[in-house]
């Protein structure tokens, strides 16, 4: 059945009374004769007729114009009955029950009339989905793929239903395990579609056997010869006995194993394992439960993680103006890391320590300085020239947090070649503001905190003199300030790399108060600031001027792979007009990508590669046909093994969609009974439905270019009768 268009109803309006405009073409009618009532030399009666004729209609066309008409178009449509197919195409559809494919009877369903009747005289519309949902223009068998690699059910509803919000939806077929692995409970998303969904039930709802990796926990930051722990959790399913063999392995290495003997009546197995990296870099750690007789499938016994592997313990030197809770909680958080050492030198005043002053031997040997409130006074410039020589000629990277007492022109005079800011002026009344992050926060590691946006506006404000300060050239700002509910662009944490030198600068102070709205137990923004702080400023970069790195060193299959570079030029200034081109390659395949510039001197892009295994890959920037630098480096795409981590139809979530939806519920092999089940519903039938619509006349340009004609013409006629 086809779209039915019919006119009810046809008018014409205008901005003035179409009286007044009647009025004036009579006028213009009457001045075209009077006109052309006598000429010289005298013309035919019937060239004259012809010449009021074009002149009337000109200046008929014209007043028209002026009038702006516009068509009011009345019309109905009737749209027939459109049902939407919406077919899982997620991996768990490769699944075998009773010996079967849930894949080849999906593939039968497709090639059977049951599927190509569903919609009678109506239209079908079909769709495969799996994270995301794909129209289809067809179905036919060979269009299923089964390699989604996570299943969104309530996303593909939503999809389909906003695909034909402007059709007549009477009728959605969900053809699906029920397994859903990402998104909303798709039940609610059901409930709100407001058409019957009509659910195909694929798979069987027993228990099958399978053994599987369900977690794999590990720091991802570790040290050489520093064992941390790593923990794992193994499930079992339909196994009463029997012994699973569990092994941990770096890059093709064995490091530890385990044996897990199956009991009845239990699921889950947790596991730890203790793992010493002996060399620095980033390690591949596997963990891989063997197959077991009669297994469902071996496609989630294993799981893949990577660990940054640094040098052996950090030492990090503290200096702070004064003791402070601020103080307190630094130190505390880098003492729960027991690969750090912090060396602390709190003043008592101006020029004078506590216990002992902090050397230039030791300042130099850091592999970071943290300064809290210092300077204050003139007596510290010995103490803040030796951090600026050993940040300047050892490359130490240094933090700064500010107090009240602060005294910038002091800190600038000292640290002026790193700072990632100017001062514009001081003052020490104080102020409390709330803190904004920035618009890239989420691509720089610093802000990787895995805390929700909202949390972010719910911190308590901190503290900040009414001091000014102005981002310097190079400089990231990674959040800024609002007071009063109003948004500054002055920046409040900025972090900025200077050659080999980096640093990371707070404007304001009073973190411990962040602290407090936190569960320890969870883990809060300030530990996870100073942490990502440390580690940033820590991780030694080569002198590359061009820069190119992955957003992880392991994605998931079937999520895009980020890749990030940064430019800089022979003065390490950022570069953001360059042309940044990176070719990954796995075996004999090769792909080019791109970068989009983002701003100072980083670029950014993203392919969705699809298969997994080990990429390298090689970048080169360029400026005006010159090669600014280049980077290589490699990372893994991973096998997903999420839609296996539960393989059993979940046959409760189908029944409750179609009973709460007015739809009904068969399994694949009923699914001939479908086409008459969806037919005979009520809201399939053909709707009537009203369309208005206006065509302003005034504005097609056709009409002027008839005026236009009509005047060209009676010029013509003039001038070959000798009038002009």
């Amino acid at each position: 059945m086809s779209t039915i268009l019919a006119f009810s109803s046809i008018a014409l309006s205008f901005s003035a009374s179409v009286l007044l405009l009647l009025a004036l073409i009579l006028v213009a009618v009457a001045v075209s004769w009077w006109t052309y009532r006598r000429t010289v030399p005298d013309i035919t009666p019937r060239r004259k007729a012809v010449l009021i004729t074009l002149r009337s209609l000109a200046l008929a066309v014209l007043l028209f114009l002026l009038f702006e008409p516009v068509l009011n178009l009345q019309h109905s449509e009737v749209l027939p009955p459109r049902v939407a197919v919406v077919l899982d195409d997620s991996r768990s559809m490769t699944v075998e029950d009773a010996g079967v494919q849930r894949a080849a009877k999906l593939r039968e369903f497709i090639a059977s009339s049951s599927y190509a009747s569903l919609a009678g005289e109506g239209e079908l519309k079909p769709y495969l989905f799996a994270g995301k949902l794909f129209p289809m223009q067809a179905l036919t068998p060979d269009s299923l793929a089964f390699n989604g690699a996570e299943t969104d059910i309530s996303r593909a509803l939503q999809g389909a239903y906003d695909d034909n919000v402007n059709g007549n939806l009477a009728a959605v077929v969900l053809v699906t395990d029920g397994v859903y692995t990402s998104g909303k409970n798709p039940l609610y998303a059901a409930r709100a579609l407001g058409v019957p969904v009509h659910v195909l039930a694929v798979g069987d709802s027993t228990e099958k056997k399978d053994v599987l990796v369900s977690r794999v926990l590990a720091n991802s930051i570790a040290y050489v010869e520093s064992s941390i722990p790593v923990d794992a959790t193994i499930r079992s399913a339909g196994y009463e006995s029997g012994r699973a063999r569990v092994t941990l392995l770096e890059g093709g290495n064995t490091v530890g194993s385990a044996a897990v003997e199956l009991r009845p009546g239990v699921n889950e197995y947790p596991l730890s394992f203790s793992w010493e990296p002996r060399g620095e870099g980033v390690k591949k750690l596997t963990l891989r439960v063997e197959s077991l007789p009669g297994e469902l499938t071996a496609a989630n016994n294993s799981k893949t993680m990577y660990v940054k592997v640094l040098k052996s313990r950090m030492n990090i030197v503290l200096l702070a103006a004064a003791p402070g809770p601020d103080v307190s909680l630094v130190q505390r958080e880098l003492r729960k890391d027991k690969n750090i050492t912090t060396t602390l030198f709190v003043q008592k005043a101006a020029g004078a320590w506590y216990d002992k002053r902090p050397t230039q031997e030791q300042l130099a040997a850091a592999d970071c300085i943290i300064l809290i409130g210092f300077p204050v006074a003139q007596e510290d410039m010995p103490v803040l020239r030796a951090v600026a020589e050993a940040a300047e000629k050892r490359a130490v990277p240094v933090m700064h947090i500010p107090s009240r007492a602060t005294n910038f022109t002091l800190l600038k005079q000292g640290l002026d070649a790193l700072l990632p800011y100017d001062v514009l002026k001081t003052r020490s009344e104080e102020v409390e503001v709330f803190f904004v992050p920035g618009a890239e926060a989420r691509l720089n590691p610093v802000m990787s905190t895995g805390i929700a946006a909202e949390v972010w506006g719910k911190l308590p404000p901190l503290f900040k003199t009414e001091s000014s300060f102005k981002a310097r050239a190079g400089a990231q700002v990674l959040g800024t300030m609002s007071l009063n509910s109003i948004t500054f662009n002055e920046p409040l944490l900025l972090q900025r790399r200077v050659g080999r030198g980096k640093m990371i600068a707070w404007t304001g102070y009073g973190l411990w108060r962040w602290q407090l709205a936190f569960d320890v137990a969870q883990g809060s923004v300030p530990e996870m600031l100073l942490s990502n702080s440390i580690r940033w400023l820590t991780t030694r970069d080569d002198d590359k001027r061009v820069r190119i790195r992955p957003a992880r060193e392991f994605f998931d299959s079937g999520e895009n792979v980020e890749l990030l570079a940064q430019v800089y030029n022979e003065s390490y200034e950022p570069v953001d007009n360059a042309t940044v081109t990176v070719k990954v390659r796995q075996a004999e395949d090769e792909r080019e990508l791109v970068l989009s510039p983002q701003g100072s001197g980083r670029y950014i892009g993203s392919l969705d590669l699809g298969r997994e295994g080990d990429y390298s890959y090689s970048g080169v920037a360029t400026l005006d046909g010159k090669e600014l630098g280049s980077d290589n480096g490699r990372f893994s795409v991973g096998e997903l093994n999420i839609e296996f981590q539960d393989t059993r139809m979940n046959n409760i979530l189908l029944r409750q969609i179609a009973a709460s939806t007015g739809g009904s519920y068969l399994t694949l092999d009923e699914a001939s009974s479908l086409p008459a089940i969806v037919r005979e519903h009520e809201r399939f039938a053909p709707t009537e439905r009203a369309r208005k619509e206006d065509v302003q006349l005034w504005n097609l340009l056709w009409l002027l270019g008839a005026a236009i004609v009509l005047f060209a013409t009676e010029w013509y006629i003039r001038k070959q009768a000798g009038l002009v």
